[in-house]
């Protein structure tokens, strides 16, 4: 894939230079000399030696440059290294190449003609011959090979972050990030490094977009449209299939150790069950009969399961069955906590809640209580972060934000909030209660993940991709 589609570049102003002719390849020393060039029409011109200094992929870097009347050019073989790209001379000039082979660009000395990957472009001002090197257009060289530039904060990267809206963050064990572009034509699940511009297709399977992560980050699970249960290497992207059962299955859930995936069944997602990692084989979990459970999650220990079963109103009419004495009782609708213990045999699930609030996030703690983030069914009050025993006893876990999203971390939690000027603010609490802020901003986080072992966080910030680490943004995409 090349990175071209999603090129853009914010466009420095005036940093160009007059006209010259001839061809070479080497550096030219720096300093703030004069001397001239020869121009194809007007004759010598005098032309004033000089540096000015960008951050290349984060690293600050002094480049030679040559200004005349107020434009500024470039030493093409110094910029051509520090972005790794290939310089050679040519039948028609000068031959560059980006390292990852996707972008050719011939220039000529001379000439503001010059062509990118066989189509024809042109620089402003040509091309210049001076003391044995080559000057150049600094923008229009970074862009054509693939790079990215922008002006206002003197910042190149050898390859240009992909443009876009993206959503469904999943780390991987080694380290990457994959999001989906939602605002693509087509699917694209994009994988990236830990370095801004470094990214790859990562797979366009319809169905692999949103997958249930391992614990160990290694694979993703996911249902085809046929209900077939997959598996998709996070290192490799290669997908394969998982047992033959094809019935319905939704909120996947790995065991820590990797040799299970649990998930509800059913059209009317009324069982619970799971499947083995290495023999495909289904057994059942729970299966009684009650519908409209979700938000399935298993304890580290894989003692017990929580989830949130939605209670519908239950219809009540008289001895005659009339369709005007149809009524139904809404008095119990609404979301519930259950738990169920796996240790016990036939054991039924324990209702941990009766309350009418919507339950969101259900995670299951270190000391066997799930906490859960509680938001008021009409909207008028704040959400609150609760945490329910086994006996349906609760309490608030204090706040200095309101939750907007939770996840469970080693043995505790992360939570998303925001404060009451609207800043988001992230941040971990630990088995003790003790909070750490990991990061704030002033614009819209709508998604949150956490690496292996917590010390990263990857999030959707107005539709970009940031990496935080140690309280620093990364934007991986624009």
């Amino acid at each position: 894939m090349k990175n071209s589609k999603w090129i853009s570049a914010t466009l420095a102003s005036a940093l160009l230079v007059t006209a010259g002719a001839g061809s070479a390849l080497a550096a030219s020393a720096g300093g703030s000399k004069t001397g001239t060039v020869s121009a194809a029409v007007s004759g010598p011109v005098k032309v004033k030696e000089g540096t000015a200094t960008w951050t290349v992929n984060g690293t600050p870097v002094t480049f030679n440059t040559i200004d005349s009347g107020g434009y500024k050019l470039y030493a093409l073989s110094q910029v051509a290294g520090e972005i790794g790209a290939h310089v050679a001379a040519s039948a028609s000039g000068i031959a560059l190449n980006d390292s990852k082979g996707l972008h050719t660009l011939q220039i000529k000395p001379g000439s503001k003609s010059f062509q990118v990957d066989g189509e024809a472009q042109s620089f402003t001002i040509a091309p210049v011959t001076y003391k044995n090197s080559t000057y150049v257009e600094l923008t229009k060289l970074v862009v054509s090979l693939g790079g990215e530039l922008d002006a206002d904060s003197t910042s190149i990267l050898s390859f240009a972050r992909p443009e876009g809206l993206f959503d469904t963050l999943h780390w991987a064990a080694d380290g990457s990030v994959i999001a989906n572009q939602s605002d693509a034509e087509s699917t694209q699940l994009l994988k990236f490094g830990g370095d801004q511009g470094n990214y790859q297709l990562f797979s366009t399977d319809d169905s692999a977009v949103d997958f249930a992560v391992s614990a160990d980050q290694r694979w993703g699970a996911f249902n085809d449209d046929t209900g077939q249960l997959r598996l998709i290497d996070l290192n490799s992207g290669a997908i394969k299939a998982l047992g033959t059962d094809n019935s319905v299955k939704t909120d996947l859930i790995w065991s820590k150790d990797g040799k299970k995936i649990y998930f509800i069944q059913g059209d009317k997602q009324e069982k619970i069950a799971s499947i083995s990692v290495e023999s495909g084989t289904v057994a059942t979990v729970l299966a009684d009969k009650v519908e409209n459970k979700s938000e399935l999650r298993v304890s580290a220990d894989e003692k017990s399961v929580a989830y949130i079963v939605n209670l519908t109103g239950v219809a009540k009419n008289d001895a005659d069955s009339t369709e005007d004495s149809l009524t139904v009782d809404f008095s119990k609708a609404g979301e519930q906590l259950y738990k169920l213990d796996l240790t016990v045999k036939d054991a039924k699930p324990v209702a941990l809640t009766t309350s009418a609030d919507n339950k969101l996030y259900p995670e299951i703690l270190a000391d066997g209580n799930v906490a859960y983030l509680s938001a008021d069914a009409d909207g008028k009050a704040a959400n609150t972060l609760k945490s329910v025993k086994a006996d349906g006893t609760s309490t608030n876990i204090a706040l200095d934000v309101e939750p907007t999203w939770v996840s469970s971390v080693n043995d505790g939690l992360v939570v998303s909030g925001t404060t009451a000027d609207g800043t988001t603010v992230v941040y971990s609490i630990n088995a003790s209660g003790a909070k750490t802020e990991l990061y704030r901003s002033t614009e819209d986080v709508s998604e949150v993940a956490v690496s292996k072992d917590g010390s990263k966080l990857a999030i959707i910030s107005d539709g970009k991709v940031v990496v935080i680490k140690g309280g620093k943004a990364l934007e991986l995409t624009k």
